[in-house]
């Protein structure tokens, strides 16, 4: 049920969250949602992760613990905008951040969150970085990044055991943007999304966005990678981002 909430002055922006008070109120858009499954019972949630963004453009990671699920999963649907009410705080640490802020949010089981349609949030869901950025090692690798670029390549598609035992598709894809090439590591299903795109038709110089990858080094070249259910691929996508790639074929 979406409902209409007023400009109180209780809701703060997610720039002046910190950790000077115990719980927070926002108003904000759900970028991303997905559900990270228990290690140890993959058909089992584990949490649900959330990437936020507010009216400011200010974005803030926030995750809904495995006893919490089953009384917010029901109410959270990417894309849609939210009140937020008594989120708790706590330090964005991790070698898997999904923004920048020094802190991230907690549900309560007293948090409460209900929809809202008169409170517009505009902005676009990509934090692009340059590839260039990302290969020449300047880029901080601790946390997640979206990149955009030409596909220049389409590798041959494998699978690979794990140290469980257990067998994944795996597939390598090459991106291009202003000279500067990336390779971008695909497993599992995001494997599947790009065969279908590839059966779909003509994929040559098609612009591809890469959101929430994991940037990794591996025989000296920094490379990207999906992390599972986290990671959306785009192919071309009808965004301003990717119109100046699309102007310039």
């Amino acid at each position: 049920m979406a409902f209409m909430i007023g400009n109180g002055e209780h809701f703060s922006e997610i720039e002046k969250i910190d950790s000077e008070r115990t719980s927070w109120n926002l108003k904000a858009k759900i970028l991303r949602l997905w559900e990270v499954s228990d290690f140890s019972r993959p058909n089992s949630p584990f949490s649900l992760e959330m990437v936020l963004m507010d009216s400011e453009g200010g974005r803030i990671h926030a995750t809904v613990k495995k006893t919490l699920i089953y009384k917010f999963k029901d109410d959270l649907s990417e894309g849609k905008v939210y009140s937020f009410e008594n989120l708790g705080v706590s330090t964005n640490g991790g070698a898997y951040r999904t923004t920048q802020h020094r802190y991230k949010l907690n549900f309560q089981f007293g948090s409460v969150v209900q929809r809202i349609t008169n409170h517009d949030v505009k902005g676009s869901p990509f934090h692009l970085v340059p590839i260039s950025d990302v290969v020449s090692g300047s880029y901080d690798t601790d946390y997640l990044v979206d990149v955009i670029g030409v596909l220049t390549g389409v590798g041959t598609e494998r699978e690979v055991t794990s140290q469980h035992g257990s067998t994944t598709k795996l597939n390598v894809i090459a991106l291009e943007a202003q000279g500067h090439k990336i390779q971008c590591t695909l497993f599992g299903p995001y494997v599947d999304e790009l065969n279908a795109f590839i059966a779909y038709g003509d994929y040559n110089n098609a612009v591809v966005i890469v959101q929430l990858a994991k940037a990794k080094t591996f025989q000296d070249k920094i490379h990207i990678q999906n992390c599972m259910n986290c990671t959306r691929l785009f192919f071309n996508p009808s965004c301003p981002e990717s119109l100046g790639y699309f102007m310039s074929m």
